[in-house]
């Protein structure tokens, strides 16, 4: 008898040390669901004690930051274009993820590329949104009304280069859709995998146009020098 009850004392002991454990590591449940759990760990520690040292290997994840949500009609569109872009991509798995190891770099900078472009639209809708006012002029003073004509001049040019900022982008990501929705065909109607492989080219291909487009902005618009 004297065994049986310090076997039990044991027992208990045990059971009220996994009982804590199992309510520490619980605390996302409700109130009496936790209590219920270690009133039961009590007496059947033995069942939980693998689950505790399991959850022990296993680090606790926190749960994913929230995605922000789009700043303007450009973050949208781009959003919106590139979660398109990443379920295509995922679909060539097994079926052409040969090309997608070989144009990760031109991809990922395509996705760079469009942030780019409207942070660089976003510079300039700031810069023309400025008020237009001017401080009186003397109408002798020649230099003065050219200054102020040049100004004017500068500005029309800087609204002219955001808009071709802004179609340019807005036409790239339409391309990538279209090509998009290509691949997709392309895999269901059974073409080859060369064919995903050539579309998969042409999207990142399309990082190239966006700085060939900067480029020549800059070229045909340069500061004028004084």
């Amino acid at each position: 008898m004297f065994l049986l009850n310090q076997s039990l004392l044991l027992y208990l002991t045990a059971g009220l040390a996994v009982a804590v454990a199992v309510y520490l590591c619980d605390l996302a449940r409700r109130p009496s669901d936790r209590w219920f759990l270690m009133l039961t760990a009590v007496f059947f520690w033995p069942i939980y004690l693998p689950i505790l040292l399991s959850r022990r290997g296993n680090p606790h994840v926190s749960p994913p930051s929230p995605v922000p949500p789009p700043r303007d009609d450009l973050d949208a569109a781009i959003a919106q274009v590139d979660a398109e872009l990443e379920s295509a991509l995922n679909s060539l798995d097994g079926w052409a993820s040969d090309v997608l190891a070989r144009e990760r770099i031109r991809l990922r900078e395509l996705r760079t590329a469009w942030t780019a472009q409207a942070a660089r639209i976003r510079e300039m809708d700031r810069l023309l949104a400025q008020p237009e006012t001017a401080p009186p002029l003397d109408a002798a003073n020649e230099r003065l009304r050219h200054s102020e004509d040049a100004r004017r001049q500068n500005f029309a040019r800087l609204r002219c280069v955001r808009q071709k900022a802004h179609d340019d982008l807005l036409g790239t990501l339409a391309w990538v859709r279209e090509l998009v929705s290509m691949i997709h065909l392309a895999k269901f109607t059974g073409e080859p995998a060369a064919r995903a492989e050539e579309l998969v080219a042409q999207i990142a291909a399309a990082v190239e146009g966006l700085s060939e487009v900067a480029c020549e902005e800059t070229s045909q618009n340069p500061i004028p020098s004084n």
